[in-house]
């Protein structure tokens, strides 16, 4: 399997040329039958959810205020939930195709922050592990980055910046950020993750090198995948917490497609519409 996996990746550098690290997965897309991944049996297990919700363009409490229904109701459904994901720069649009990085600048916030310092009381109060996306201002150097945050049950944040950054983020003046960050929940290796960071051949063979367990990965996407099969997941041989966004946001309309995608690439559990979740108890295998 992985020789097949990196024949896959060398054909599609081959075929983009010019574009330096950067996997277009269109040309190689696995439409093929469902496989069974049967996982009850493993020896270790997280519970997670992946959310979409339809973040306000400018009053960022009333996106928190969702947020945190969304962490009571997933609470309630599942009280032994242990991480929820939400998707990548949720507390604001992703892009704004008038104002670009002024409204980035405008929505911005350090790190921590007022909008931390809301969700940390979520995980708090709640006994859950929160992971979600914002643009982080930088106050040192003024820089914007695009950051996803993890926030323990114990009040602790854990940031990763975006490394692999597309057209629409280089339009919003985001600075790349520079290195892979994996922690653990309650013993599974954890990689934090963004959205067009899954195009890059460097941080995709870093994630596979780390032998990670689960990628929790924020992401902002109007394009949707095929319902049964992922290239991302068989290329990474990880399970893979895939949250997203809804709504229409200027020129871009989101479906709010949501999945949990297992190591065999089959998608395990996939939601779609506003206020959606999918939930799974990954079962975890020793690597």
């Amino acid at each position: 399997m992985k020789a097949k996996i990196y024949f896959y990746i060398l054909l599609t550098t081959i075929l983009l040329g010019c574009r330096k690290d950067w996997l277009d997965y269109s040309p190689i897309d696995m439409y093929s039958a469902k496989i069974d991944y049967i996982d009850s049996n493993a020896p270790r297990h997280l519970k997670v959810a992946a959310v979409s919700i339809q973040p306000d363009k400018l009053d960022k409490q009333v996106t928190l205020n969702l947020i945190k229904a969304m962490v009571e109701k997933i609470k309630t459904d599942h009280t032994d939930i242990q991480v929820i994901v939400f998707g990548e720069l949720i507390l604001e649009w992703y892009y704004d195709e008038e104002t670009k990085d002024a409204y980035q600048r405008i929505m911005s916030e350090t790190i921590p922050g007022n909008s931390t310092d809301f969700v940390k009381n979520l995980a708090l109060t709640n006994n859950v592990n929160i992971v979600f996306g914002m643009t982080e201002l930088d106050n040192a150097t003024n820089n914007l980055y695009n950051t996803q945050i993890l926030i323990r049950t114990n009040g602790e944040l854990v940031k990763y910046r975006k490394r692999n950054l597309n057209e629409t983020d280089l339009d919003n003046k985001i600075t790349a950020g520079n290195e892979l960050v994996t922690t653990e929940i309650d013993g599974v290796k954890v990689a934090m993750f963004i959205c067009s960071d899954m195009q890059s051949n460097k941080i995709t063979k870093e994630i596979a090198d780390a032998k990670v367990d689960v990628i929790l990965h924020s992401l902002t996407s109007s394009t949707d995948m095929n319902a049964n099969i992922s290239y991302v997941g068989t290329q990474m041989n990880t399970w893979i917490v895939f949250a997203n966004r809804f709504g229409t946001e200027g020129i871009f309309d989101y479906t709010g497609f949501t999945h949990i995608i297992n190591p065999a690439g089959t998608i395990s559990e996939r939601a779609i519409g506003n206020n959606a979740y999918v939930y799974r108890n990954l079962g975890i295998f020793n690597k």
